[in-house]
This record gives C-alpha cells, structure tokens and sequence, in this order.
C-alpha cells in the first residue's frame, strides 16, 4: 500500500487537507472533513469538549458555548503573553500553540478514520512572511500531535506548484515570471517567481522576492465591518458584564460581517437587518451599505494602502517592473474582493488568474510536494529564499547579516563583530526582521562561545539558512585571521 502523506493549509480562517495519490500524480482532497458550502474546506476553528475530546471545524458550537470555542490560533502562536482559559479543561489557561495541537490531533483522528490506516507524513504550509518562532511553534504543535512533519513549506510556492506544474497554461519548455498575490484570512503574502516547466513532470520554481503584511486578511475585514455596525448602533464593549456576553456578541456580529462582505462582493448594496443579544436583550441592526460605502471604508482604513505598497516592494526591490510580470494568479478567498482585485490588476496592467477554488491552491501544492517525498516520477527544483534579514544588535541598530532573499544553503557574508571579553564563554543573539530598528526585529535564538577560542577581539559571523525541514539557521565564528573556530546551531531563545 502506497504511503499516506498529506499536505495541510493551515489558514487563519480555514484549513484544508489533501493526500497525495500515486496513480494519478496528484494531490485530491481528504473527504468528510466537515466542510461546507459543498467544499472539503473546514473552518479552523475547535469546540473543546474536555481532555482529548475536541469538535474542529464546527462554527455553531460558538454560539451554544462560546467559552470553550476557539479560533484564530494562528495569529498568536508566538505571543507568549496569550492565554486562553477553557473551563471544560478545568479552567486552565493554555496557550495559541497549545490549542492549534489539539486542532492537529483532530485533524489526523479524523483522517486516519476515513483512510482507516495511519498517516506516514505531512506538508504543512505557512505564509511567506511568517518568522522563524512562529515556524518552529507551528511544526511543534504538529509534531506533538503525533504527525511526522516532512517540511513547512510557504504558501505563495505552495500556490504557485499547484498553478504551475500540472496545468496547461504554462506551456512546455516554457519560462515566466509570475506574482502569486495570496491574501487569506489572516495574512497576505505577494511572492515574485522565475518558474520554468520542462514538461508535466519537471519544473523549476525559484523565489525572486517577497512582501506582504503578517496581519491582513479577510479577518481584518470583518473587524472593519464589525466596528462600523458597533459605530451605527452607538455601543461598545464596556457595556457587556459577562464574558460570556461579549463573546456571543462578538460572533454574532462577525457572522454578520462575513455575509456582508460576501454579498457586497456580488451586489452593489447590502440590506442588513439583524437582531443581536446585548446582555441579554434584543437590540436590532438596519442599515444599508452600498459598495460605495464598503469601498471608501477599505481605501480610509488604510487596507489598500498597506496593499499598494507591498506591490510596489515586491516589485521595485528587485529592479523589475510592472509590465515585467508575466502571470499574475489570486490565492486566498479575500484576493476575491472587486476591489482588491481591481487593484491587483491596474498595478500589472494585467487580467488576473485563479486556477481552481481560491481556498484549494495552497493545499493541493502542499499534498503534491508530499508526494514528492516518495515519489520519485516527478522531478522539480523549488529554489527557496529568506524572507527576513537576520543579524544582530548593535546598540539600538539592527545590523543585517544573513539578506532576504538569499538562498536557502547559501552562507551569507562576513560581518566583524568586536567581542567584549574574550576570557568568558559569551552569549550571542540573532534577530530576524525589515526594519533597521532593533526594537522592531524579533530574537530568534543564541549561541554561545567561548572567547578563548578566539585569538583576538576581533571576530567575524556568517550565517546560513539550510534548506531541511526545519530550516535551521546555522551561525559560523572566524578569527581575524578569516580561520573557521567553530560552527552552531542557533539555540532557542
């Protein structure tokens, strides 16, 4: 029997799980997930009911007993200072990562059922703007869940594998360069891309850049609407007494803002009426927001902005044009938005493309490269950068080492570094981020030598990211006189 390897986009709002079948060469969707609107896409959501007894993708479950539903683990995997309090787990307050454990152990429970036999490995995706914490949280989660993680791999190559490969678009023999513009739920990524296809089984895909903002999404949408209906009704939070309350508010509301955006992005107005339970008592919502309205809210609350700027990084940073683009393809539901779109599509002067199902892309790549694991019938090169510069802290400075985008397996430049005290075992920190702002960077991990290996203060760091599947970032120690003393592992922070 062949393997059972699977690719899962885990999304802020969704998630969806494929398998790869070796007959077809190709990744299809796990069935019976719980998927709705006649789709195997499920939220990424949890109802927990107690130890090891967990409900995914079920959104109802928030309005019967909100306390003990979650969602949108995603965005606080490495926010330490987030805890979330289930009283079906005795009170206990556990963490993002905790919960998106639980959130895997379903997920494999309810595979393994279907397929009736246990799950060998699995791809997981992640956004291209995502650091290196949140990638070692992520696959930890996986990884405690039981699952044998066979890499992470990012969303946007995830998206353009499944575009690209097995299409007829992309003709044989073949070279482009294409813009994956991936706004999900939560995050949106815009990757630049050389892809060169040889045939239906061999392709080289190699990232050129990369840009997006960690925090934008479909979510942020909602939040937006949410906010306006609160303005129109004149309340906010402070009024609810309970938890309990304000929770059930909050869902009722966000419900009613993913309808509205869904309907606005079909419709050129939207009548919304609605009875929502305040404390207890019925308080209704009647307004009417035309496109006008909704449009004039995105450009004011600086989404298209933040958007139009990250299309000109990605795209001015590496010397390239507009016009130089030759396949812009959607992924992601909110990429959907008529607007967005529109914007999408003047900045390349270019009709944009969607493949298949938005909310499908990403996981159908993930499944086929975890195919690709143990099938050897197909052949691609997937040339994988960094995303952020990673270096260290001089005073309030942060000072690049390793660059974005340079290549997984490529060590980066030499930078001097002065020890302090060259007789003591020294500590030092590395930190990922785009910003020449220490405080703006994130500490990533340490290493630590001793100084009396070094035969002068001065001493020289470079760095490698080394494409496994963990990514590991290696750091290396030279004398003055350029000689190696002594190579490491960045260690957790």
């Amino acid at each position: 029997m062949d393997k059972l390897l699977l690719g899962i986009d885990f999304g802020t709002s969704t998630n969806f799980v494929t398998k790869y079948d070796f007959n077809k060469k190709d990744a299809i969707a796990i069935a019976n997930m719980g998927g709705y609107g006649g789709t195997n896409i499920f939220d990424n959501c949890i109802y927990i009911q107690g130890e090891d007894s967990y409900v995914i993708g079920d959104s109802k479950k928030q309005h019967s007993d909100p306390e003990n539903f979650f969602e949108d683990v995603k965005r606080y995997i490495i926010d330490d200072n987030k805890k979330y309090r289930v009283p079906n787990l005795n009170n206990k307050d556990v963490t993002a990562q905790y919960i998106a454990e639980m959130v895997f152990k379903s997920i494999a429970k309810k595979v393994e059922e279907n397929e009736n036999r246990k799950i060998d490995g699995v791809v997981i995706t992640v956004p291209y703007s995502y650091g290196k914490k949140y990638r070692q949280r992520l696959q930890e989660a996986a990884s405690n869940a039981g699952l044998n993680v066979i890499k992470l791999i990012e969303e946007p190559v995830a998206a353009a594998i499944s575009y690209g490969i097995f299409g007829d678009d992309i003709q044989e023999n073949q070279k482009e360069k294409i813009a994956v513009f991936d706004l999900g739920g939560g995050t949106f990524d815009i990757t630049i891309f050389n892809f060169e296809k040889s045939d239906n089984t061999k392709a080289k895909i190699e990232v050129l850049n990369t840009d997006g903002v960690e925090k934008l999404g479909g979510k942020t949408v909602d939040e937006l609407l949410s906010k306006k209906f609160m303005e129109y009704i004149k309340i906010d939070y402070s009024i609810f007494s309970k938890d309990k309350e304000r929770i059930k508010f909050q869902s009722q509301l966000n419900n009613i803002a993913k309808e509205t955006k869904e309907s606005l992005s079909d419709s050129d107005e939207e009548a919304i009426y609605d009875n929502l339970s305040i404390n207890g008592e019925n308080k209704e919502l009647e307004m009417d927001i035309s496109v006008h309205d909704f449009n004039t809210w995105l450009k004011d609350n600086n989404i298209i902005g933040e958007i139009e700027d990250a299309l000109d990084r990605a795209i001015y940073d590496i010397d390239l044009e507009p016009k130089d683009i030759d396949r812009v393809v959607l992924a992601g539901g909110t990429s959907t938005i008529p607007l967005i779109k529109k914007v999408v599509e003047e900045f390349f002067g270019k009709k944009s493309e969607a493949k298949k199902d938005l909310g499908e892309l990403v996981g159908h790549g993930a499944g086929i490269l975890a195919g690709l694991s143990a099938d050897n019938s197909l052949q691609y090169t997937v040339i994988r950068k960094t995303s952020k510069n990673i270096g260290v802290a001089r005073g309030n400075k942060f000072k690049k080492i390793l660059h974005k985008n340079t290549k997984y397996g490529e060590e980066s430049a030499q930078m001097a570094l002065k020890l302090i005290n060259r007789e003591a075992a020294l500590t030092v920190s590395f930190y990922e981020g785009n910003s020449a702002r220490i405080e703006e960077s994130e500490k990533i991990g340490k290493v630590e030598i001793d100084g009396r290996d070094f035969s002068s203060e001065q001493i020289y760091i470079s760095l490698v990211r080394e494409d496994k599947k963990e990514s590991k970032i290696k750091a290396f120690f030279y004398n003055k006189e350029k000689s190696l003393v002594c190579e490491k592992y960045l260690e957790d922070i």
